[in-house]
């Protein structure tokens, strides 16, 4: 048997353990499951890659370069031994141990993506959701954080403690977008356990908000992040935008696109 297959038989067998709700990702239809766990389609958006590459993984009709091994690791909540078992099936070394810190350099590939992409909103986020650096349009347009380092600048902290209105279209959907980023912060925790910084954060988080403590400690829900807002603007009255977000590895940033509607 070859690599690939056995490779492609190791992510099936994974994928058929996890549900959704324990990805932290919305179930797709139809809702009568042939096969238990996650759907192709369902793991292929939390990686970023297109349900035919993954089918092709499975197949053993392409060989999974490193990055994607990582993320799907990330995906399927494997421990450090599985998460050396699949990059070993792939035909990888095992990924070098983290320092615990989360990652805060913008890599080459961000910095590509906020100078090329100048006609639309665009902010780069580490993978605790602090906003690292944006282009011109994010700043005018959608949001504006200080220069300095600090919690203001991180999008959980301000979305359990900020007061004012919503900048949610649709203002039930708020509910889904907190639930979605203290799932992601959450296992953020978990890969980075030395960075002190982030621990104080959910610690002063538990203890300002009782929704943001309710929703760490129970297991991960169905969520999603906002697609959809209406930010408040001086020179338009309102804005409303759609909302992407984008994995990028190495580096585990966020990239998150603002386009108008």
């Amino acid at each position: 048997m070859r690599r690939d297959d056995d490779f492609g038989t190791a992510l099936r067998t994974l994928r058929y353990r996890l549900t959704p709700s324990e990805a932290g990702v919305p179930a797709s239809l139809p809702a009568v499951r042939r096969v238990p766990g996650l759907r192709r389609d369902e793991l292929a958006g939390v990686v970023g890659v297109s349900e035919e590459h993954l089918k092709r993984l499975e197949q053993g009709r392409r060989r999974p370069s490193p990055g994607v091994v990582d993320a799907l690791a990330r995906a399927l909540r494997l421990g450090v031994d599985e998460h050396a078992r699949l990059r070993a099936l792939a035909g990888f070394a095992s990924a070098p141990e983290p320092d615990g810190l989360v990652p805060r350099e913008v890599t080459q590939t961000a910095r590509r993506m906020l100078d090329r992409l100048t006609e639309v909103a665009v902010c780069v986020c580490d993978a605790s959701w602090t906003v690292l650096d944006a282009n011109k349009i994010w700043h005018a347009d959608v949001c504006t954080v200080p220069d300095t380092p600090g919690r203001a600048r991180n999008v959980v902290w301000r979305a359990f403690t900020e007061v004012g209105p919503s900048v949610f279209e649709v203002p039930d959907r708020l509910g889904g977008f907190r639930a979605a980023v203290v799932a992601e912060l959450r296992d953020t925790a978990r890969r980075y356990p030395a960075d002190t910084d982030l621990a104080s954060m959910v610690t002063d988080l538990r203890a300002r908000s009782g929704e943001f403590a309710q929703l760490w400690d129970a297991p991960p829900v169905a969520g999603g992040h906002a697609d959809r807002l209406r930010v408040p603007n001086p020179a338009h009255g309102h804005l409303y935008l759609d909302l992407d977000v984008l994995t990028l590895n190495p580096g585990d940033l966020r990239v998150v696109v603002y386009t108008a509607s």
